[in-house]
């Protein structure tokens, strides 16, 4: 049985190669018109402080003649070591630390780590977060201390979006929307934990990757390392990611990713997909 059902497509990639493994200090950024890479300066580190981990965070009360409000303000606060974020006043472009809410598809970008973003309203109910260092390119640092999550609640707990202890998590970290492209060469970056990524018959706790992207072949990867996908054509391109074992997907809320993702083309340029920046609202 095939893993993944045939999506709509509008090319074929003729080829996909890894990436590097590892990346390294103070790369060249591989997409022109991007900045470089600074650091790391030594292993990276990231923690959420806060929201803390089954925090129940309370619904503030409607004002006087208002309907009953169905979320609340969110402040999230991390601590990062051994990664700089910056800004490029030019392109806009830098490093930052990406946070991801549930499976909205949407990456926020998280610049002033010295300062809290504030989600402006999270809906009632049981939330993720993650959080992990990204380059301005879209691909993240890998270091195992540079991937954060944390469940917690607002106003109430519901069960949702909620990952058991332990439980493999998927990160589909790019591409996201509107990508740069002008070599037909596109990133596909992923983050892997709660299960090691290695060749079927090792570690029999060991999980693949797989994906699709458009009518192309499902490729399976036994490595947790950026593919750069080749050849791509401009236009809307779709894709899946999943984690699986024993050639089935690992049950779980967060191991299986659907995205899309748009290439620009010489004709018809587009700027790349800039996640949000300043205070955001969830959704």
């Amino acid at each position: 049985m095939r893993l993944f059902r045939t999506l709509a497509a509008v090319s074929v990639l003729a080829l996909a190669v890894p990436a590097p493994a590892q990346t390294p200090k103070d790369p060249k950024s591989p997409i022109a018109g991007l900045p470089d890479g600074r650091g790391p300066s030594g292993p990276v580190s990231l923690k959420i402080v806060a929201p803390k981990a089954d925090e129940v965070v309370p619904i503030p009360p409607a004002a006087a003649g208002q309907p009953a409000a169905t979320g609340a303000p969110l402040e999230v606060r991390v601590e990062l070591s051994g990664y700089e974020t910056f800004q490029d006043p030019a392109t806009k472009a830098g490093q930052y630390v990406a946070l991801m809410l549930d499976n909205i598809p949407t990456v926020f970008a998280y610049y002033d780590v010295t300062k809290p973003w504030v989600f402006k309203k999270i809906p009632k109910g049981t939330h993720t977060l993650r959080a992990f260092p990204m380059r301005p390119w879209g691909e993240s640092i890998k270091d195992d201390a540079a991937f954060a999550s944390v469940t917690f609640s607002i106003g109430e707990k519901d069960g949702k979006n909620t990952n058991e202890a332990g439980a493999p998590i998927l990160t589909v970290v790019s591409p996201r929307g509107k990508v740069k492209g002008e070599t037909g060469r596109v990133l596909l970056d992923f983050l892997v934990t709660g299960c090691p990524i290695a060749e079927k018959g090792g570690d029999p706790a060991s999980c693949r990757v797989r994906y699709k992207v458009d009518t192309d072949k499902e490729v399976t990867l036994s490595k947790e390392e950026s593919v750069w996908l080749e050849n791509v054509t401009p236009g809307k391109h779709a894709y899946v990611v999943g984690i699986t074992k024993d050639e089935k997907i690992v049950p779980g809320p967060f191991t299986l990713v659907q995205g899309s993702f748009d290439l620009e083309s010489a004709a018809n340029p587009a700027a790349p997909a800039a996640a949000p920046q300043g205070k955001a609202t969830g959704q």
